[in-house]
């Protein structure tokens, strides 16, 4: 498959998480792509059908349905979409089809209906959603140990730095095919634009700009406040605001409510967590709990939140400045989530480790800094790594191409791991 797709394909491939998917091929079970809107989850649909196609797939066997389209609008009946799917399966041509869904949560009752049709056709299922309440409730129960899921997010630094190369010619962008970056400019980019695909591939501050409103427009209007019945939108714009404000602080609904009171708005705590909940559901934020590394517990209170891209958060609050330290720490978290780890904030000792990184593999402790040419700042950031006593991996993360590490501890690039440098 050619690496550069075509406009209308959204261009690039996302080899990585392709792979994952390919992977799942000969599992009997329903995949379902989650994360935030308009982070690729339809393209990576539309290079899977593609590499079905290059398996030797015939385009009869593959069914897909996009609730992005109102062609499809019916279809969000289950025994519409029934019916619709049954049309298309000949088995006397083929023993196996392959029905795609672009956004399921579209379909009323979805897991049921997706069940059924699992269980009625010989089909290999394949759904995304922008959601993840698509697993709560009565209804989930029906795909209960049928589906894998495979988590999907804006792009990487090393991806975004693969699509900043790329220059298709269209309408929105120049016709010259290479565009030539300094490092540290891309790295800007991926730190104050953000890493949705489409933004990535614009060049224009003007675009730019104009794709991060319709993307919070979609998220946040679309995902967030209408599928929650939101009426009170100013309020709501409050509460996200001082969460975006304020990534990787502790924060409790108590203490939100307790803010905007003293500035004269009247909230409950009941309503901020209820907001809060509405946007982690959205994947907008990621819930980080904090860890007792001593008593080996995860502790219920004042969690810290993450934001699933920069550009987002600096469309939603604009462009002043704001702590880059929290925003180096917001790229690392997603990044690990991005690797499959588990992540919490660990405790120990009153001392505060900034992740706590768990996987199939292991478990490794990493700390963030921006910069770690003070002395002061490298005691207080190596402090906490000196005081837990296993052997697993420790590291800390910089902006310094000075190496500082010690007492076997890794001092590592943080552009470097946001590149894909292993721990």
């Amino acid at each position: 498959m050619n690496e550069i797709l075509s406009l209308d394909e959204n261009m690039i491939q996302r080899p990585v998480y392709l792979e994952r998917l390919t992977s799942l091929q000969d599992v009997d079970t329903v995949v379902v792509i989650t994360g935030v809107r308009r982070c690729g989850k339809s393209t990576l649909l539309r290079m899977y059908e593609a590499w079905l196609l290059e398996q030797g797939i015939a385009s009869e066997q593959i069914i897909s349905i996009n609730f992005e389209s109102m062609m499809f609008d019916e279809m969000r009946d289950p025994v519409c979409l029934h019916r619709y799917i049954e049309e298309r399966i000949d088995r006397q041509a083929f023993d196996q089809f392959y029905l795609l869904v672009d956004e399921a949560q579209e379909i009323e009752e979805w897991a049921r209906a997706i069940n059924s049709l699992r269980t009625s056709f010989p089909l290999k299922i394949c759904v995304t959603g922008s959601n993840s309440r698509l697993f709560a409730g009565e209804g989930a129960t029906y795909l209960s140990g049928r589906y894998v899921e495979l988590k999907m997010y804006p792009l990487s630094l090393c991806e975004f730095e693969r699509f900043r190369a790329v220059y298709p010619s269209s309408d929105l962008f120049p016709s010259e095919t290479l565009y030539l970056e300094s490092d540290e400019s891309i790295f800007n980019a991926f730190m104050t634009d953000g890493s949705f695909p489409a933004v990535a591939l614009a060049k224009s501050p003007e675009v730019v700009d104009a794709l991060l409103s319709g993307i919070v427009d979609s998220v946040v209007t679309r995902d967030v406040m209408q599928r929650g019945g939101i009426e009170n939108s100013s309020m709501f714009r409050r509460v996200a605001q001082f969460l975006l404000d304020n990534i990787g602080s502790e924060v409790s609904a108590h203490k939100v409510s307790s803010t905007l009171k003293s500035s004269g708005y009247s909230i409950t705590a009941n309503t901020v967590d209820r907001y809060i909940n509405l946007m982690c559901d959205a994947f907008v934020l990621y819930r980080c709990s904090r860890y007792d590394i001593r008593g080996r517990e995860r502790l219920r209170t004042n969690p810290k939140y993450y934001v699933v891209d920069p550009g987002l958060r600096n469309a939603f609050l604009g462009t002043r400045p704001r702590d880059y330290g929290h925003v180096l720490e917001n790229l690392v978290f997603i990044e690990l989530l991005r690797r499959g780890y588990e992540v919490t904030v660990g405790r120990i000792d009153g001392k505060e480790i900034d992740f706590i990184a768990v996987n199939h593999k292991g478990k490794v402790y990493v700390q963030v800094s921006q910069s770690l040419i003070d002395e002061g700042v490298r005691q207080r950031e190596f402090a906490p790594l000196l005081d837990v006593r296993d052997a697993y991996p420790k590291y800390v993360l910089s902006l310094d191409p000075m190496d500082y590490s010690h007492d076997g501890i890794i001092h590592m690039s943080l552009r470097e791991f946001l590149k894909g440098s292993p721990l």
